[in-house]
């Protein structure tokens, strides 16, 4: 077994050599890898579960309760809304009464990042399965000895769970825009989609999914079972959460402008991080950790 994996070895990593050839950013058989990674993970009931569970209690489940909760519980009187708190809302929201000021705010406030929970959560979930599960149940070894070499099957895991996490989140954003509506119709309160929220969705949230895969690939050499690399998601979570708690003070306005700048240096961030952990990604050290693993 150790000659074949020698063997696997030499011969993939003599192909990239071959002068005049260009390695495809995707091959056929990678897009073959993202396919089977993708289907593989959405097979498994737990994991399944989770990754449609997590959103709909974020972004539908929430919102109903808090919209609930606001328009049914009793109001002081004289009750008003903290100026600092309405400087942070759009125009539209001047003049509203004390419940769809409220309601406004936690649109405008608390609901993108209750969002940007579900890449984070999803891309962390899927990326733990598909790493270090594999590594757990012994199955790298064997996807290393096939026709793809170690990059092209880093670069398929990552694309793989990426496009999930995304996929994903456009279902939670679609959800959540129903729930908006219906909202809306019930509260009479202007329960619209700014341009904000489109920033959010087209490039910060592809940005964080895309982060939070890599980031579990750059760590992968530091955990040792799924359980373990699920809780780098609080890790994850905690820079956002820290964010929107730093708006509340008024010192930032998170706008258009802002989350794009933040997607834009967040996508540089990936960059990097995603060359780093490609470069860990060695059959070596896989190959060891896999046993090390076998062997707890």
């Amino acid at each position: 077994m150790a000659t074949s994996n020698r063997a696997g070895r030499a011969q993939r990593a003599a192909r990239p050599e071959k002068k005049g050839e260009k390695r495809k950013l995707l091959s056929s058989g990678d897009l073959l890898l993202v396919r089977k990674d993708m289907g593989e993970l959405w097979a498994r009931r737990g994991l399944r579960a989770l990754l449609m569970f997590l959103p709909v209690a974020l972004v539908v489940l929430t919102p109903i309760v808090y919209f609930s909760a606001i328009s049914l519980l009793p109001v002081p009187d004289g009750a008003q809304v903290p100026e600092r708190i309405l400087s942070l809302l759009p125009s539209s929201a001047a003049g509203l009464e004390y419940r769809r000021a409220w309601q406004v705010a936690f649109k405008e406030l608390l609901c993108p990042l209750l969002f940007l929970c579900v890449p984070i959560l999803t891309a962390a979930a899927s990326a733990s399965c598909a790493f270090v599960t594999e590594r757990e149940t012994g199955t790298f070894e064997t996807l290393l000895l096939t026709s793809l070499d170690v990059k092209a099957v880093f670069n398929a895991k990552v694309t793989g769970c990426t496009i999930l996490s995304v996929l994903i989140s456009g279902a939670s954003f679609l959800l959540f825009g129903i729930t908006l509506m219906i909202a809306g119709l019930f509260t009479g309160a202007p329960l619209l989609l700014s341009l904000d929220w489109l920033v959010l969705v087209l490039l910060l949230a592809p940005a964080l999914s895309l982060f939070s895969v890599v980031f579990v690939g750059l760590i992968l050499n530091r955990v040792h079972s799924t359980a373990e690399s699920l809780q780098t998601m609080g890790y994850l979570i905690l820079p956002v959460v820290v964010l929107y708690l730093v708006q509340l003070t008024g010192i930032l306005r998170l706008n258009a402008l802002v989350l794009a700048v933040l997607a834009l240096a967040l996508a540089v961030v990936d960059v990097v991080l995603f060359n780093a952990a490609s470069r860990g990604f060695t059959p070596e050290r896989l190959l060891r950790e896999e046993r090390d693993g076998l062997s707890k």
